[in-house]
């Protein structure tokens, strides 16, 4: 059976990351995130995904990040079986298969390149809607107050640190507006991630650069008085919750380093925060 092409932009292209470490992550002992719909979706793309066979950090690291947001997702339908949940920049992700209840309202958005791809395996139902379009438009928010009613989730991982600055804090803004109250799960870095993003052990083989950071994970609450930051995590943390699963450079001289630089402990978080 032919493979599937990619034909995909710069940035759309690194949703592929994400995929591929769910799917490997689902093959583990004791996966951090069992996903076979990525094993599947993996398996039929034409495309060479062996430059990351090394990248055992980073098939962590999107693993406890998208297990960490599952788990919001859940208590955020356990509380309102019947909200709405939005996913901005949802590549090939497949949280709906992973968490719904059938009975929430589902949003995915994403770029239209990206969400051609994403098609070719997902399709709408009455309850989910997929979005083509941008998250810096206005277009999507209307839809989703024209089809939906409150409260909302939205999520988004490894989507913000490619915008800029001022397009984050119009985002936060507009959403604020649009869904009072809402819910919004998003990762963010540091300054110091930014500077040596090159060293990331799969992002070294894309060309997209990451321009978003701020200095701490609840800076951002200083915006505007409507951000409260109900949890932040730290992928140090996370990561090191399971070490027997790093490489061995990571396992041994990470907590060294840790220690010795405290920043580096609080260089990359994934945040949940209500919205007014």
């Amino acid at each position: 059976m032919p493979k599937t092409a990619v034909k995909l932009g710069t940035i759309q292209e690194t949703l592929l990351v994400p995929l591929w470490a769910r799917a490997r992550e689902s093959e583990e002992a004791q996966p951090v995130l069992h996903d076979p719909k990525s094993r599947e979706i993996l398996a039929s793309l034409d495309y060479d995904f062996s430059p990351l066979d090394g990248a055992r950090a980073s098939q962590l690291g999107c693993c406890v990040r998208g297990a960490q947001v599952d788990r919001w997702v859940r208590a955020f339908l356990n509380d309102f079986p019947e909200g709405t949940v939005i996913e901005l920049g949802v590549g090939l992700n497949s949280r709906f298969e992973r968490v719904d209840n059938g009975r929430a309202r589902w949003f995915e958005l994403d770029l239209p390149d990206a969400m051609d791809l994403r098609r070719q395996f997902f399709e709408d139902t009455d309850r989910r809607t997929l979005i083509s379009g941008s998250a810096l438009d206005d277009d999507w928010l209307a839809q989703v107050r024209a089809e939906s009613r409150g409260p909302w989730f939205i999520a988004s991982e490894g989507v913000l640190v490619y915008f800029h600055p001022e397009e984050v804090r119009a985002l936060f803004a507009r959403m604020a507006d649009a869904l009072p109250g809402g819910l919004f799960a998003y990762d963010s870095m540091t300054p110091l991630v930014l500077r040596h993003q090159r060293r990331h052990d799969a992002m070294r083989y894309f060309e997209a650069e990451f321009t978003w950071s701020v200095s701490n994970a609840r800076e951002v609450e200083f915006w505007d008085d409507r951000y409260q930051i109900l949890d932040a995590r730290s992928f140090y943390s996370m990561l090191y919750a399971h070490p027997r699963r790093l490489p061995a450079y990571y396992r041994y001289l990470g907590p060294l380093l840790g220690a010795v630089y405290p920043p580096l402990k609080r260089a990359y978080h994934v945040n949940l925060m209500r919205l007014g």
